[in-house]
């Protein structure tokens, strides 16, 4: 994969987050210059989602640190576990972790898609709502697309095919296809929402072309047009937009810091404290590692920890002695 694709990529959510802001504030300016409230209000739901995804769209790899350093904090002190002086997880950086903004931010960072296929969803009745009410076909389809582009990028699992067992026929590959990428449904079936739009503009023209709110959704669907396409390429696993270089380094740090933190415990309970924060991080649904695979290398951290105190426990005493015989002489 090229840089170029893989920036693309790791920023689709929150381009496509901005580009639906520029098709919702319009869709909301087209209901109410109209005089269609449950237009405006769609506009206005839709909006709350776009906002969400524009700033929650992608998390850097330093912040997921923190974040993850201060419930690593939050759980060293909950067992009673000594945090020495020193240790990172004393920065004070983390001493507002765990405060209900930083949970709601933890949550929209998580779950960015969610959140606005959750208020899409939401938005689509009042969409709907206003079609019926009138007499609009388009905009009812508009709205009846959306629900369903929605409710599946909510309710589809994001699932990684496997390859030694690869689905068979038309049906089941398809659905291997969506399950890679749950969002790829939901972008398709905006991108029919799309054409339900340009309808209804088309036929508003035609009915009043005086009554100029028709721009407005013709802005709205070019909007959605470039946003549903960055949705298609995206991830529901807000861990796939960071970096794997620095989410590597991240790991790293988060492991070294545990380490210290252990290797300052007493010795005959280190390795009782290993397993459980082992198993303590492998549950946290940012880590992608097993409980096996943290202990391991938080063994080996610590091993290297204690044998460079060791090298300068020894350098200290060769120094004093040399300190010594110079002072004797």
């Amino acid at each position: 994969m090229s840089e170029d694709n893989n920036y693309l990529k790791q920023e689709s959510l929150r381009a496509a987050g901005y580009s639906y802001l520029v098709g919702d504030a319009a869709l909301f300016a087209s209901g109410m210059m109209s005089g269609r409230k449950h237009e405006a209000l769609s506009g206005a739901m839709y909006t709350a989602g776009g906002l969400v995804l524009a700033r929650y769209g992608r998390e850097n790899a330093e912040r997921r640190l923190q974040t993850l350093q201060g419930k690593l904090k939050e759980y060293f002190t909950n067992e009673h576990i000594a945090i020495p002086q020193g240790s990172e997880l004393n920065s004070e950086m983390l001493k507002n972790e765990g405060g209900i903004t930083d949970r709601i931010e933890d949550f929209m960072y998580a779950y960015p898609s969610q959140i606005i296929n959750t208020m899409y969803a939401l938005g689509s009745f009042s969409m709907i709502r206003s079609g019926m009410k009138h007499n609009k076909g388009w905009d009812t389809a508009s709205g009846a697309l959306i629900a369903a582009g929605a409710l599946a990028g909510l309710l589809i699992p994001e699932k990684q095919p496997d390859p030694n067992h690869r689905a068979e026929g038309i049906v089941g590959k398809a659905w291997e296809w969506v399950q890679e990428k749950p969002l790829r449904a939901s972008g398709y079936l905006y991108m029919g929402n799309n054409a339900a739009l340009i309808a209804s503009a088309f036929k508003e023209r035609a009915e009043n072309p005086q009554q100029k709110s028709y721009l407005l959704k013709f802005l709205t669907a070019a909007s959605y047009m470039v946003a549903n396409g960055l949705l298609s390429i995206s991830s529901k696993d807000s861990t796939s937009y960071i970096d794997k270089d620095d989410n590597k380094k991240a790991m790293e740090k988060l492991e070294t810091t545990a380490a210290r933190v252990i290797a300052a415990q007493p010795e005959e309970l280190k390795a009782h404290i290993i397993q459980q924060t082992s198993g303590f991080l492998a549950a946290q649904p940012d880590i992608k590692l097993s409980a096996t695979q943290i202990a391991s290398s938080l063994t080996e951290r610590i091993r290297e920890l204690s044998t460079a105190q060791n090298k300068n426990w020894q350098g200290n005493i060769q120094q004093q002695r040399q300190n010594q015989t110079q002072t004797a002489i």
